[in-house]
């Protein structure tokens, strides 16, 4: 316990001021934890293929790339700013989607370069495939858009709300649905957990403590949204498009803790499948970079693309 309490506050050290300050610092930590994370990943399929055993280390290098894409990406995309100045047409938006493209190179061809060199790897099956496109997906794109959700900033939904979904606000917001939901599915399932909610993948995962998970999650996602100032409403805005904001912020932290939940069912399916206690040992007493952020990616993801949806539709409309 006192080993876990330890490096929870290491973590902690490390993580704040990299949220708060935001910026390369971030952006360091960010691609620091894709590359372990890819390993990881690496390291367990590489417990059944030995033909993995270089690609442990070439994997990771590229899903660090690809981080380091989607960065440039996120922060050279569509902004408020571009679609105000009515600049659709001009050179600068052109930049802005060739870095969003860039991205899908980088992705393609490091894909390309891993599968066509497993094609000469002595004894290497359709596994490995699978496996290397399985950690680009995971560890170098979904993961490089989670990190990135620090630096994107959506058009604004409404004339009424004072919209800041972008930087270290949305990501506090996600740290604190994916705590609210497994420390309360967590404590709950222990104490009244009476149904398996997945037997044969986490057998001391109950329908109750998902249940709370789901319900504290919610409660405190829509406190979360509104003390980090996500959201705030304008003077214009009446009793009724507060209502129905809050509605709908609590209808996203509903998804955002059911992903949470389903984040660590993934992974907990991947390590009974490996047959290993933890994906790593870079974190004492909590395992290693997947361990502890599963359930934050999946969250994360889903929130991107919650994010990005609206905009388009917005966008398209």
């Amino acid at each position: 316990m006192k080993k876990r309490v330890i490096t929870a506050i290491v973590l902690l050290a490390v993580l704040i001021p990299a949220v708060y300050l935001g910026g390369l610092y971030f952006l360091a930590v960010g691609i620091f934890l894709s590359v372990v994370a890819s390993y990881e990943m690496m390291s367990m399929f590489y417990t059944k293929s030995p033909t993995l055993k270089n690609y442990r280390y070439v994997v990771p290098t590229f899903s660090g790339f690809i981080v380091l894409f989607i960065y440039f990406a996120a922060t050279r995309g569509l902004t408020p700013d571009i679609l105000n100045d009515q600049i659709l047409g001009s050179g600068d938006l052109i930049t802005n989607l060739l870095y969003h493209f860039w991205v899908n190179i980088v992705f393609v061809a490091a894909i390309i370069i891993c599968l066509g060199a497993l094609v000469f790897t002595k004894n290497s099956t359709a596994h490995d495939m699978m496996a290397v496109i399985t950690t680009l997906c995971y560890c170098g794109l979904i993961m490089g858009y989670v990190i990135s959700i620090e630096y994107i900033e959506p058009v604004g939904f409404s004339d009424y709300i004072d919209n800041k979904l972008f930087g270290g606000r949305s990501i506090a917001y996600l740290f604190t649905v994916t705590m609210i939901t497994d420390t309360a599915a967590f404590l709950f399932g222990s104490k009244y957990g009476k149904h398996q909610l997945a037997p044969t993948i986490s057998p001391k995962k109950s329908v109750e403590g998902a249940i709370a998970g789901l319900v504290f999650g919610t409660v405190f996602g829509v406190i979360a949204a509104f003390l980090f100032q996500m959201l705030s409403f304008k003077e214009t805005a009446n009793l009724g498009t507060r209502i129905g904001v809050v509605a709908i912020v609590a209808l996203v932290s509903l998804i955002l803790s059911s992903t949470v939940q389903i984040g660590d069912l993934v992974c907990s399916k991947l390590k009974r499948s490996y047959e290993i206690k933890d994906f790593g040992k870079i974190f004492p007493g909590h395992g290693g970079v997947l361990d502890r952020f599963d359930s934050f990616i999946f969250a994360g993801a889903t929130f991107y693309v919650i994010v990005q949806f609206v905009q388009l539709v917005i966008l398209g409309a």
